[in-house]
């Protein structure tokens, strides 16, 4: 397994940021991902529209995932109306 940065921007307009921000984990957790950290960055303002929408809340998510699993993570939280925009990078493992 190697280790991946998830940075997700959820709808700013949700109760519960930390909540939401633990689905997604658990939907990595889903696909035999290993769940290191969660960061919550907090509510912050675009520079330009996302969906209609002028602000996100930003949340940063370490995991150990298998290779194979981030192409269907990708596609199961590109289904979710909660969040706005992802992205899954492979982290330097120092």
């Amino acid at each position: 397994m190697r280790l991946y940065e998830l940075t997700v921007i959820l709808t700013a307009e949700l109760e519960d940021h930390k909540a939401a921000a633990e689905e997604v984990a658990e939907v990595a957790r889903g696909l035999g991902a290993e769940v290191e950290k969660i960061d919550l960055w907090g509510k912050k303002r675009f520079a330009y529209p996302i969906k209609k929408q002028q602000e996100g809340f930003y949340a940063m998510i370490t995991m150990k995932a298998p290779a194979d699993q981030i192409r269907e993570l990708d596609r199961v939280l590109s289904l979710r109306q909660q969040v706005l925009r992802h992205l899954v990078i492979l982290a330097d493992e120092d």
